[in-house]
């Protein structure tokens, strides 16, 4: 399986998400460098957040209209020409310079949404559901390997080099990811498979042409509430590191090996999923992942924080990917991707709202509370994804003897 995905979509999708890790950690900094004062540039980021909200719907159902392919060429183009704007901004100053940055930023946020939903869409509708959990984590691997690799590359080359150099690097990782799907040498066997699947599914009349939308709506609380601990553990392990009196290249380290133990885990989750079931494994990463926002104010001190970080580690590594199987397990085979972008909607607004909702409970609370309400929420949403298996009725797995 991993064979037939190798090619045609995880090199792809590890380039593409290579190019926006190089750039990622260089967005605000590139804004102040041309003028854009600190607070602008914070509340540039967040209008990306938006943007996506508002796009991935549109996006979706453009995906389904002209095909996975043909979407993703469209993208690269406009991924390019947003890039290009960002270089001409940086490396050309001039009074339309702050103009030209944040027109670039936000360009560059459809294009993003569209290689995201059309992979996710291409693989769910060639792969078996027995293997979708795999699969999808496989494709989850394949990002975040890109999104580390990117920053990597990037901090290197601006040892040497000017800071717009890395957004040219970035314009030829898109560019060589969309060539990658257009050569026949590297995708003919993947898009054989898909064609092979969508006739074997019409001759047996398996077809799901309907969307079970209150199962949708239940199953999309507890992937919110996983999204919600996610977006919320990098901004309160930096605030309770700095409670401890850690240095911020501690903080950064305890960070980088937490992702790296995320990495390791994250295959055998992607074959627990198929196995012992989605529900389970969606329960289990929210337990783990609660238990460790609850370690930490209840076990002061440095190893309890080193714990608690191994467990919401172990949690989000075996989580890998969930979002995406859960998704796909739900979608209809016409009109994926449109669907998928709707789904997407619940790990979007948790996105967005999270660190709204933890300014404002620390605004109101002690930062250890903050870790109580949302290990607590955690918590919940494991005991909901077991306790809503009827309704959502999710892949139970293939136990095999």
């Amino acid at each position: 399986m991993i064979k037939l995905l190798f090619w045609p979509v995880l090199v792809p999708s590890f380039l593409f998400a290579a190019a926006l890790g190089a750039i990622t950690p260089l967005i605000i900094l590139a804004a102040i460098d041309i003028g854009i004062s600190p607070a602008a540039a914070a509340l540039l980021m967040a209008a990306s957040g938006v943007a996506a909200l508002a796009c991935t719907v549109p996006v979706g159902a453009a995906i389904d209209r002209v095909g996975d392919k043909r979407a993703m060429t469209l993208a690269t183009l406009n991924a390019a020409g947003a890039l290009a704007l960002t270089i001409l901004a940086l490396a050309v100053p001039s009074g339309w310079s702050i103009a030209l940055y944040i027109a670039g930023h936000l360009l560059r946020v459809p294009a993003q949404v569209a290689w995201g939903l059309a992979r996710q869409a291409v693989v769910a509708e060639t792969v078996a559901a027995k293997d979708r959990g795999k699969a999808m984590t496989s494709l989850g691997g394949a990002q975040r390997a890109g999104f580390l690799a990117g920053p990597l590359v990037g901090s290197l080359m601006l040892i040497w080099l000017p800071l717009w150099t890395v957004f040219a690097f970035s314009i030829v990782l898109v560019l060589a990811a969309t060539v990658l799907l257009r050569i026949p040498r590297f995708n003919s066997t993947f898009d054989r498979a898909t064609a092979q699947a969508r006739e074997n599914r019409a001759a047996a009349e398996t077809s799901q042409l309907s969307v079970t939308w209150n199962a949708v709506f239940v199953a999309g609380i507890g992937v919110s509430l996983l999204s919600v601990a996610r977006v919320s553990q990098p901004i309160l392990v930096a605030l309770w590191g700095l409670h401890l009196g850690w240095s911020e290249a501690q903080i950064s380290l305890a960070i980088a090996l937490g992702s790296a133990l995320e990495m390791v885990l994250m295959f055998p989750g992607g074959y627990l999923k198929d196995r012992v079931g989605r529900s389970f494994i969606l329960s289990l990463c929210l337990v783990f992942f609660g238990g460790g926002f609850l370690l930490v104010p209840f076990w002061g001190g440095s190893w309890g924080f080193i714990f608690a970080l191994v467990c919401m580690s172990v949690g989000n590594g075996l989580g890998s990917g969930i979002n995406m199987t859960i998704g796909a397990d739900l979608s209809p085979d016409t009109g994926r991707a449109k669907f998928l972008s709707i789904w997407s909607m619940f790990s979007q607004v948790a996105v967005v709202g999270g660190p709204l909702g933890i300014s404002a409970v620390l605004t109101a609370f002690a930062l250890p509370a903050t870790f109580i309400l949302v290990g607590s929420l955690t918590i919940f949403g494991a005991v909901w994804a077991l306790a809503t298996q009827p309704i959502t009725k999710l892949p139970t797995g293939s136990r095999r003897s």
